[in-house]
């Protein structure tokens, strides 16, 4: 399996499928211009297992990118107080 997702303008997720030789089989009719300076391109075997397997694997990608965004938002939230 392999997907492209970008992002229209408008916020629209777009969804782009691919066959083996990475020519497209399901194309968004949306020039690209038109989209977000974002893109995401996954492959994966088929089957459901492989599925579950990637959707967990971008919970993980998605939790360490929140934990370090916390993590520098932290020092500005809790400034600590100069000693002098």
């Amino acid at each position: 399996m392999r997907k492209r997702y970008s992002i229209h303008r408008d916020g629209d997720l777009l969804v782009e499928t691919f066959d083996e030789e990475g020519n497209p089989l399901e194309v968004e009719a949306v020039p690209q211009e038109e989209r977000l300076p974002l893109e995401l391109t996954l492959q994966c075997p088929e089957g459901e297992g492989w599925r579950e397997q990637l959707l967990d694997l971008l919970e993980t990608a998605y939790g360490l990118e929140e934990e370090a965004l916390e993590n520098q938002r932290a020092p500005l939230q809790n400034p600590s107080s100069p000693t002098s």
